[in-house]
């Protein structure tokens, strides 16, 4: 069954997954699911239409669940990331790769992780283990994400907006080096 909505969240970085973990335990927060790997496949054409649009089509695998995502901007300014969200699981991943390629799309940037869940005060709290750093992504309404990072220890001003291929891109740019694929040393 499919969803959609807003989706509105804000990252937070950590200097490290125990320090990430601390601040969740000591604000209360409840593992809700278990530490898993995530390959996530992002899709355009050719001519990068989708991505300059501010739109991102992705083929999620998590754990044994396979899900299709479209978001889409959202007008304006907000003091978080808000996206409309419309995503499904879908049974088969080559069947759907199969499907978006034969529309013209290709794969055009691959970012894996290690994430687990929590639940903190209303908000969905993940635990994001990356190449480029720890994070920890809130998303829910806007009140309990403020909340919520306050539990952390942030305010707005430690808010992060950008998508992991934003960061990794300026990570890359910071070191001289071209970005390529966000892809985990030890994938499983």
């Amino acid at each position: 069954m499919g969803k959609s909505s807003k989706e509105n969240e804000i990252k937070l970085a950590f200097p490290s997954t125990t320090h990430a973990r601390r601040a969740l335990t000591n604000a209360g927060a409840r593992e809700s699911r278990a530490r898993r790997f995530e390959d996530n496949v992002v899709f355009d054409r050719d001519d990068r239409t989708l991505m300059r649009t501010g739109r991102v089509l992705r083929v999620r695998r998590d754990g044994k669940r396979v899900v299709l995502t479209l978001k889409t901007p959202v007008e304006g300014t907000h003091p978080h990331k808000l996206r409309n969200e419309f995503e499904t699981e879908v049974a088969d991943q080559g069947a759907v790769t199969r499907i978006l390629t034969e529309l013209g799309f290709a794969p055009s940037y691959r970012y894996q992780k290690y994430r687990t869940s929590f639940a903190l005060g209303g908000v969905d709290a993940e635990l994001d283990e990356t190449p480029i750093g720890t994070f920890v992504e809130l998303e829910g309404a806007p009140d309990a994400i403020d909340r919520a990072a306050a539990a952390l220890g942030a305010s707005s001003g430690d808010y992060i907006l950008a998508t992991y291929r934003e960061l990794h891109e300026l990570d890359a740019a910071r070191r001289g080096v071209p970005a390529g694929d966000l892809l985990l040393a030890d994938e499983p």
